[in-house]
């Protein structure tokens, strides 16, 4: 199901595999910094999209927290999103109901995606591309599967290539943990998969690897800590 391990942990290895959905829903907005920031993005990203029917792809869907939020604003896109965790796939059927997207469960890095997308958003999910080379084969793969003019949504947790900014915002995303956790539990788990489950690269690393891949327009729109959000277009023909 799962074909070559890309991904540097199996579903059933992380924390939030074994959550109801209600409960993840609850800490997910919780424990990462600028979840909720970012989200209030997105929409706006999408104002350059004229399709009533846009294509868009989503990796690492989840329980369709980004997708209800796009979905509302394009209630009758072909929404494919990909997850390897069927428990997440769960959470996301029963969100997502009433615009019948296609979901996949499958590792997003090994698995056939539709061509032509208008759209591809990936929100805290490739930093567990394990590798630099997995995180860059993987942007190629995305400008591959994009139609002239598409972009993709890019939001996730980084790093930083300067160590003292990287410490300094390791440190804050630490204190948030503290601060919103809801329990000892809580912060054991969720501290433990940044700690030992994410694989962090630089920001201003992918954001190169992007230009280099050729999207056209690459852009930081929100940094908090070690989250952020990019949109990287790709040009017209």
């Amino acid at each position: 199901m799962y074909g070559e391990k890309v991904a540097n942990a199996r579903p059933d290895e992380l924390n939030y595999d074994q959550y109801e959905k209600k409960k993840y829903d609850h800490d997910i907005v919780r424990v990462i910094p600028g979840h909720e920031e970012v989200h209030k993005q997105i929409p706006r990203l999408l104002l350059g999209i004229n399709q009533k029917k846009p294509k868009i792809l989503e990796l690492g869907i989840g329980t369709g927290i980004t997708a209800d939020i796009i979905l509302r604003r394009f209630p009758k896109a072909q929404y494919i999103g990909i997850d390897f965790s069927k428990n997440m796939l769960v959470g996301a059927q029963q969100r997502l109901e009433p615009y019948k997207p296609t979901l996949i469960c499958a590792d997003y890095a090994t698995c056939k995606w539709p061509i032509e997308n208008d759209v591809i958003v990936s929100v805290i999910s490739i930093h567990h591309q394990e590798t630099d080379r997995d995180k860059k084969k993987l942007f190629k793969k995305i400008y591959r599967h994009l139609a002239a003019g598409g972009i993709f949504i890019f939001g996730d947790l980084v790093t930083f290539e300067d160590k003292n900014t990287a410490a300094f915002n390791e440190a804050l995303h630490f204190h948030h943990l503290v601060e919103n956790a809801s329990s000892r539990k809580n912060l054991t788990e969720w501290a433990f998969h940044h700690k030992y489950l994410n694989c962090l690269a630089p920001v201003e690393k992918q954001l190169q690897w992007l230009q280099q891949t050729g999207f056209e327009k690459v852009r930081l729109i929100y940094h908090r800590y070690n989250t952020v959000l990019i949109v990287a277009n790709k040009g017209h023909l």
